[in-house]
C-alpha cells in the first residue's frame, strides 16, 4: 500500500469519524469541509483545563486568562445535516470577514485546517464555494438547528452528552504534559468508540482522564486507538452516539 494510499485511508477514516456526531472535526492538516453558516452566532468566554474548556468564572479561575470560543450552526450538504463549528477569536474575525464581503446566507463556504495536530500556529481558510440555490436553501431550512446555548451549558459543551468534541483549535501545552490539541485529537477519535473500548483505552494507559496523559504517552495511545479503531464492528445505524 503506497504512503498516498495511507494518507487517503486515514482522511477517509477521519471523515467517518466526524459522521453521526454534531461537531465538526478537522484535526490534521488539509482536512476541510464545506458549508453554510446558519442562524445567530453562540460566543463565551472559556478557560483550557487541560482536556476541556470551561466558561470562565473569574471568581473560580483566578489563575487564568479567559479565550472567546464562538460556536454556529453549519449545514453540511455532503451529509444533508446540520453541524455545530466552533472557534476561536481569529476564525471568527475571518468568519465575520467573509459576512461582510459575501453574505453567510448567501454561499457554501469550505473551511480548511492549515497546520498539523498539535502545531501552535494553525490557521483556518474560510473560501465561498458554490451559491446558495433555491434547492439548496430549501434544504437548509428543513434541517434543524442545534441549541447552541443548551450544548454549551454546564462546564462544557458535548456533544449528545459525551466526551467534548475536538473542534477547530486549542491552546498550546507546556512541559511534560500532553499537549491540549492532541488531547482534544484523542477525545475526538474515542467519541466514536463504544464506552467498553474508551474505558479499555484508560485502563491500558494507566489513566483515568485523556488529560491525565503525558506527551511521551502519546505513541502508544495513538497505537492503542489505531488497534481499537481496527476492530471496532462497524455500526449500523451512524446515527447511534455511544457517549449519549
Amino acid at each position: 500500500m503506497s504512503l498516498n494510499a495511507w494518507e487517503s485511508a486515514s482522511r477517509l477514516a477521519d471523515k467517518h469519524t466526524n459522521q453521526g456526531g454534531i461537531f465538526i472535526r478537522l484535526a490534521a492538516n488539509g482536512d476541510k469541509v464545506v458549508g453554510a453558516f446558519v442562524g445567530e452566532p453562540f460566543a463565551r468566554e472559556v478557560v483550557w483545563t487541560g482536556e476541556r474548556y470551561e466558561t470562565f468564572d473569574p471568581a473560580v479561575h483566578t489563575d487564568k486568562r479567559p479565550s472567546l470560543r464562538v460556536m454556529l450552526n453549519f449545514f453540511v450538504p455532503a451529509e444533508s445535516d446540520m453541524k455545530v463549528i466552533e472557534g476561536g477569536t481569529v476564525w471568527f474575525k475571518d468568519v465575520l470577514k467573509v459576512r461582510d464581503k459575501y453574505g453567510l446566507d448567501k454561499w457554501l463556504f469550505e473551511i480548511e485546517r492549515h497546520g498539523d495536530a498539535g502545531d501552535p500556529k494553525t490557521t483556518y481558510s474560510i473560501l465561498p464555494e458554490e451559491k446558495i440555490d433555491d434547492a439548496m436553501r430549501a434544504r437548509i431550512r428543513d434541517a434543524e438547528a442545534h441549541d447552541l446555548a443548551a450544548l454549551s451549558s454546564g462546564d462544557s459543551a458535548t456533544d449528545k452528552g459525551g466526551a467534548k468534541p475536538a473542534t477547530l483549535s486549542a491552546p498550546a501545552s507546556s512541559g511534560g504534559a500532553i499537549d491540549p490539541r492532541v488531547a482534544s485529537e484523542l477525545v475526538g477519535r474515542l467519541k466514536s468508540l463504544p464506552r467498553s473500548d474508551v474505558d479499555a483505552f484508560l485502563g491500558e494507559l494507566g489513566v483515568k482522564r485523556v488529560r491525565d496523559l503525558k506527551a511521551s504517552d502519546v505513541p502508544a495511545a495513538k497505537r492503542a486507538l489505531d488497534r481499537l479503531e481496527a476492530a471496532a464492528k462497524p455500526a449500523e445505524d451512524d446515527s447511534i452516539d455511544p457517549f449519549a
